[in-house]
């Protein structure tokens, strides 16, 4: 029987699995425990070396409203979504921190561009 989901697939799905991780800013450590994964099989996954399991798509569906399509049709998830949970999940300190650098950051793009 040939397989469903070829390794490049794995791959890519460890790929969008870490892009996100990183875009909400937390380590893979910090990430595995908030979705109460052990972090050597979360690290299996991130590097394509093992599959997530549906179980565990569903988890970060539910809990960082990403849709399901983003990991397997190339589909985007919407940034302001992943903004706001940074901002809900993350501590006052942190948050405030990541506003901070936000903000630096516009005003950066507005200076060059005058």
């Amino acid at each position: 029987m040939d397989r469903m989901i070829s390794d490049e697939e794995v791959i890519e799905i460890g790929r969008k699995l870490k892009e996100l991780r990183e875009k909400l800013n937390l380590t893979q450590q910090e990430f595995a425990d908030k979705l109460y994964w052990d972090v050597s099989s979360y690290q299996k996954i991130e590097t394509g070396k093992a599959l997530m399991t549906l179980d565990k798509a569903i988890q970060i569906h539910r809990d960082y409203e990403v849709d399901l399509n983003y990991f397997v049709a190339n589909d985007l998830y919407d940034e302001e979504d992943v903004l706001k949970q940074v901002l809900t999940n993350a501590s006052r300190e942190k948050s405030t921190r990541l506003m901070i650098r936000l903000l630096e950051y516009f005003v950066r793009v507005l200076k060059a561009s005058l």
